[in-house]
Order: C-alpha cells, then sequence, then structure tokens
C-alpha cells in the first residue's frame, strides 16, 4: 500500500545541525561589542586601563627612589663584619679605624636613616651583599676598597645637599663631609699611599653647582650672600657651632632667617683664628713662623671680604676685634693653641651653607670641606659635624672673645 506523505502541517521537525564553536564564539564577542558601544562600557576593554594592563602583562612596576642616604646602611653592615672579625686584632691601627668608621656610620644611619636601624630587641641586620666570613678579619685589601666606596657615598651625599632645605643640607653636608674624611684615614691604615689617599672621591660642590647652572665661582672670589641682617656677636661668648642632631624642625625656618648672624660668626671665628696663628708666628720661628703667619693672612682676607658685603645690609658694628683672649696653653704651644680653633671654623662655614642658595652655598661648602680637610692635616682630627653642641671639651682660640689688656 502507497504511503503518502504527511501533510507539512503535521510533519515532525528535523533536528538542526550544530553551529561550529568558533561561530558561536563570534557571536559572544559581537554581543559584547555591540553591548560595550550601546551601554558606555568602553572601559572594561581599554586597553590602557590598569586591569587590561594586569592581564596582558603590560602593567608598569612602580620603581623604588633610591637616595645617597640609602648607601649607608649597606656600608654599615660590612663595616660590623668587619669589625666582628676574630683575627682583626692582627692590625691594631687598622682595627680601630674600623671601629670609628662603625660608630660614625651609625649616627648618621640614625640621622638620615633612622627607619633602617634595628629596634632595641631586633637582632642586628645581617649584610645582603658579599662580604667577609665574620671568622677571619678584612684584609688591607678589602679596606682600601671599602674605603673608595666610603668616599664615593660622601661625595654623594655633599652633592645632595647642594639643593637639599636648610635643615636637611647641613645635616647631608655634614654626613658626607665624615664620610669622606674617615675613609682617608681608614685607607692610611690599610697601607695606603698619599698617592693612593690624594685619589679617593673629595666633594666638589662648587664644580658641581657651576655644571648645573653654567656659572661659576672663583676660588678667591665670594659670591653675593643672601644677609638677613647684621650679625649679632655677643661679647662675652663666642657662638658654638650648631649640630645636626641639635637643632629640630621647628628651629629650620630659623636658621633660614639668620644668615646675617650665621655668615657673622664665620667672619668672627676667622678673625679670631687669624689673631691666634699671628701670636704663634711671633713665639716661633723659621718655616714655621712663616706658615703660621701666612695662615693668618688667609683668615684675616677671607673675613674681611665676608664682612665687606655686610656694607649693604646697613650699619653694622666692625667684627674685627683688635685682640682676642687666647688659651691658657697658648704660651706654652703657641700653635697648637692656634690649630685647636680650626675645627670650629669648618662647622660653622657648614651652617652658614645651609643659610644660602646656589652658588652660594656651594662656594660655602666647598670651603666647609677645604676647612675640614685642612683641619684633619693640621690637628689629626676628623670635626665632628654630628656632635650635639655643648660636647666638645676641647677650647678653641675662638671660645672667649674677651679682648685681651
Amino acid at each position: 500500500m502507497d504511503q503518502h506523505p504527511l501533510p507539512p502541517a503535521e510533519q515532525s521537525p528535523e533536528p538542526a545541525a550544530p553551529r561550529p564553536r568558533g561561530t558561536l564564539a563570534l557571536c559572544v564577542v559581537s554581543a559584547l561589542a555591540i553591548a560595550a558601544g550601546t551601554l558606555g562600557a568602553g572601559a572594561y576593554i581599554n586597553k590602557d586601563s590598569l586591569v587590561w594592563q594586569r592581564i596582558l602583562g603590560t602593567e608598569q612596576v612602580p620603581e623604588a627612589v633610591r637616595t645617597p642616604a640609602d648607601e649607608l646602611l649597606p656600608l654599615l653592615d660590612s663595616a660590623r663584619l668587619a669589625t666582628a672579625g676574630k683575627a682583626a686584632d692582627a692590625n691594631q691601627k687598622l682595627r680601630a679605624e674600623w671601629v670609628a668608621t662603625l660608630e660614625m656610620l651609625n649616627r648618621h644611619v640614625g640621622l638620615l636613616t633612622p627607619s633602617a636601624l634595628p629596634s632595641s630587641g631586633d637582632p642586628a641586620p645581617q649584610s645582603a651583599g658579599p662580604s667577609a666570613s665574620p671568622s677571619a678579619a678584612q684584609s688591607p685589601a678589602e679596606a682600601k676598597a671599602y674605603a673608595k666606596r666610603l668616599a664615593s657615598a660622601g661625595v654623594a651625599l655633599v652633592d645632595e645637599a647642594l639643593g637639599a632645605p636648610a635643615q636637611e643640607s647641613r645635616s647631608l653636608a655634614g654626613a658626607g663631609f665624615e664620610l669622606t674624611l674617615q675613609a682617608r684615614n681608614l685607607l692610611r691604615a690599610a697601607g695606603g699611599t698619599q698617592e693612593q689617599i690624594d685619589k679617593l672621591p673629595a666633594p666638589q660642590p662648587a664644580s658641581a653647582a657651576a655644571g648645573a647652572s653654567g656659572s661659576s665661582v672663583g676660588p678667591a672670589e665670594l659670591p653675593r650672600f643672601v644677609l638677613s641682617g647684621c650679625p649679632v656677636i655677643a661679647d662675652s661668648t663666642a657662638p658654638g657651632p650648631a649640630s645636626s642632631s641639635s637643632i629640630d624642625d621647628t628651629d629650620v625656618q630659623v636658621l633660614a632667617s639668620e644668615s646675617g648672624t650665621t655668615l657673622g660668626w664665620v667672619a668672627d671665628a676667622a678673625y679670631r683664628l687669624g689673631y691666634a696663628y699671628n701670636v704663634a708666628g711671633a713665639r716661633t720661628a723659621g718655616t714655621v713662623r712663616e706658615g703660621a703667619w701666612a695662615r693668618s693672612a688667609s683668615l684675616v682676607g677671607f673675613a674681611t671680604d665676608l664682612e665687606h658685603q655686610f656694607a649693604g645690609v646697613g650699619a653694622c658694628e666692625p667684627l674685627r676685634q683688635p685682640a682676642y683672649q687666647l688659651p691658657d696653653d697658648a704660651v706654652v704651644n703657641p700653635l697648637d693653641a692656634a690649630r685647636s680653633g680650626e675645627e670650629q671654623l669648618a662647622l660653622l662655614l657648614r651652617d652658614a651653607a645651609a643659610t644660602q642658595e646656589g652658588d652660594a652655598r656651594a662656594f660655602l661648602l666647598q670651603r666647609a670641606w677645604d676647612q675640614g680637610l685642612y683641619t684633619r692635616q693640621a690637628t689629626g682630627k676628623i670635626p665632628g659635624f654630628t656632635h650635639v653642641a655643648g660636647d666638645a671639651t676641647d677650647e678653641s682660640p675662638s671660645s672667649s672673645p674677651a679682648p685681651t689688656p
């Protein structure tokens, strides 16, 4: 019996063929694109957004900005290992300089990066870089290499002080000067020659400022200083040099507003030193006399040029006195008595630099470095740029300004 097809309305539908997956994905993407354009959700497919940068792996990782002070902690760790060596007693002179370096760095880390120091209950941090074993002493060769690192770090701190705020500039410059001078002591104790010591990196703030601004300051030419007013010099006691750790944040504006007084202290200290060296020359003979008188002339000339700038401020009282009271041992040791005032002048120059900007600051920082270097050569002592005011026990020719009868 023939079968006739059913009417179309009564036929059962055939199953539809499955769509390819690619077609389905294309539909989904198209739908999303249409939805994004329609609903204003374009931010979700913006490849410059942080979400898409994370998905695509193109997110920029912020880089930590390092400062010259960050080098202090690695230097401190290396000094700890050097002083912890069991065989470090073989060279007592070198060990003494390692200890002095450790103590100095502890002060500067505490001043510039106090958060890097461990608390009283935490163990001392270990150095992350390669270093000598704590069971063996640092060799002289390693000490020489470390001295170069120490001097380079000091130079970087002084360069940073050129553009830093007043208080920060004082701290950075003082730390930089001490690091650079201590590097010379360490290299000498390790058997370094004078030629090697002279080749160590040294601060050149005046040259650095000239390279940055295109201007220059001659070695004998004073720049124009910003003076807040006439200097105020007490008649009974000389001003003690301020230290990095004796001035808090509330005194920063006071420091900048008293540039006249601070520079007046510099001129006054130079006048007093000049007088002390002049007396020392009169009480000595030969090359010692000639050297003392040459130093006196240099100091008095610098103070005179500096005082001339106060003529633009107003009718200021003269800074130079006919005579000054000298330390008690000036009769027996006149040259040593004169040299005992060199440290104070170095600290005052550093303080005065913080009250200035640009070439004026660079000039005074250069004079402070030259003065600190001269102090080390003449007295064997590195100026204590981080000592609290009043801690010094040595009196200088400028410690008492009362005129001598």
